[in-house]
């Protein structure tokens, strides 16, 4: 039996040391695909990373040629509305010119009226005159019309 006992023990030993080669090939595959995977996590977080950074930089192009743009609109914008503002204040001074030119216009117009008004009120006053003035003195009418002509018309 000692030898039975010694035989199976040997086998048993082969056994163990099997299943603990077994067992230990099964870990350190276990452990491989673990760092496989790590490794594969730490590509795809770097991948990521280069990605993020590169549509971070795109999106850095892409709102400074915005700004850009809407900074060369702007200017735009604001030369059209100065040229606009100018040719506006060129209207109006033309505008306000013309103004003054027949203001001074209506004035001496009126001016003039004023003087025709005066005259043809004279005008008007010297046969009247001439009427009440011819009987008083007892000259003709057309005698009296010449003595009213050669005075100040009476305001």
């Amino acid at each position: 039996m000692p030898q039975w006992i010694a035989s199976a023990a040997t086998v048993v030993t082969a056994l163990v040391a099997l299943a603990a080669l077994i067992v230990s090939i099964w870990a350190s595959r276990r452990v491989a695909r673990k760092r496989e995977f790590e490794l594969l996590l730490e590509r795809i977080d770097r991948e990521a990373a280069k990605r993020e950074e590169r549509i971070d930089r795109e999106a850095a192009k892409r709102e400074e040629q915005f700004e850009r743009e809407a900074a060369r609109r702007e200017e735009r914008i604001d030369r059209e509305g100065a040229k606009r503002e100018e040719a506006i204040r060129a209207v109006m001074d033309r505008s306000d010119r013309k103004f003054e030119v027949l203001q001074k216009r209506s004035d001496e117009l009126y001016r003039q009226l004023v003087e025709i008004t005066a005259r043809a009120t004279y005008a008007g006053a010297v046969p009247e005159r001439a009427a009440e003035v011819a009987p008083a003195t007892g000259q003709g009418e057309a005698v009296a019309a010449q003595d009213v002509l050669g005075g100040q018309p009476s305001d």
